[in-house]
């Protein structure tokens, strides 16, 4: 079995070592590679648009994210520069998010999303809609603790990983 992964997950599919495994260069190449058939199941660290990919989904794991008006890169350094609209508990942004310096906070998504032009989101709220705003350090590599592993396939996941 063949297992794409983007650049940002590697650490988590080096565990997998009964597989084979191929390194591509984006979660956009993961998932053309996946609607062509030249691997098996995917991993990105991002929910794959309905447009990109129709299949089967298994996210392992929970975790947050950023979301703007337009899909953008920023570096690390300049989000702790941002207003943050968000939805989540202050002991959790506090903890996993020590460096935001402008947060605010809302009771529902809806008014983060009215109110605010960045909002920190939890995976589980992700829409189709949304777009990311991507953290970045200074050579282009994905901040991880923005990205969660989701596996996709053609063929159901069941029990391929807990």
């Amino acid at each position: 079995m063949k297992i794409g992964y983007c650049p940002t997950m590697e650490e988590y599919v080096k565990k997998l070592k009964e597989f084979e495994l191929v390194n591509l260069s984006s979660a956009a190449r993961v998932l053309y590679f996946l609607n062509t058939g030249e691997i098996d199941v995917g991993v990105i660290g991002r929910k794959a648009k309905k447009r990109e990919f129709e299949g089967y989904e298994k996210v392992t794991g929970s975790g947050y994210t950023l979301i703007a008006d337009a899909k953008r890169m920023i570096l690390q350094d300049d989000v702790k520069n941002l207003r943050i609209d968000t939805t989540l508990p202050k002991e959790i942004v506090e903890k996993e998010f020590p460096e935001l310096e402008n947060v605010v906070y809302h009771k529902t998504l809806q008014e983060a999303l009215d109110n605010g032009k960045v909002q920190l989101i939890s995976w589980d709220d992700w829409d189709n809609k949304f777009e990311l705003l991507i953290p970045v350090d200074e050579f282009n590599n994905k901040i991880k603790k923005f990205r969660v592993p989701h596996l996709y396939s053609k063929n159901i996941l069941n029990n391929f990983i807990k």
